[in-house]
């Protein structure tokens, strides 16, 4: 097929933030401790994988496989309810709107609880805005406001493998039915 038009990076770049800044999962894994080591390197490293993805045109599957393992691998976490899914389709969707409709516009349509902490952050001067990406990230993650109850349940701290006297890893399984 012909190949769509290709994505301004700056815009991708929105998109993106603004899609891991509103994926709930992740946030509370992030506030529940579950990431062992550095979180904000672990989180820039998603940012960029991401961004990668969308410049080259990935589709929503490659995206979504992104999402899932980097839960699982660097912020410890089973994505149960697939929220990871949802939200690959919101950021497929919402690159394909920007290029015929207004960014800001899209970007509320789809990431509604994001869009209060971004005003804030990109409100600032331009010559800092370089030096305060990260700070406004992780700064969006910690003031967009999280529902306790309805999504508490949801995340699931990965289980490590138990491994008994003899040294042999069990692995537990998946899922518990």
């Amino acid at each position: 097929g012909v190949m769509s038009a290709k994505h301004d990076p700056a815009h991708v770049s929105l998109v993106v933030d603004s899609a891991l800044a509103s994926w709930t999962s992740l946030r509370l894994a992030i506030q529940h401790g579950f990431v062992e080591g550095n979180t904000d390197e672990k989180f820039s490293q998603l940012s960029e994988d991401l961004k990668c993805l969308c410049l080259q045109g990935s589709d929503q599957l490659d995206i979504e496989e992104l999402l899932e393992s980097s839960a699982y691998h660097d912020f410890n976490f089973l994505d149960e309810d697939g929220s990871f899914k949802d939200l690959s389709k919101a950021i497929v969707t919402c690159l394909k709107e920007i290029q015929t409709e207004d960014l800001n516009t899209v970007i509320r349509k789809h990431f509604p609880s994001v869009t209060e902490a971004l005003k804030k952050s990109v409100q600032g001067d331009d010559k800092t805005e370089e030096v305060e990406e990260g700070l406004a990230l992780s700064e969006m993650i910690s003031e967009t406001s999280i529902k306790e109850e309805s999504t508490e349940s949801r995340v699931k701290h990965k289980q490590e493998p138990v491994i008994d006297e003899d040294g042999f890893e069990l692995v537990q399984p998946r899922r518990r039915r």
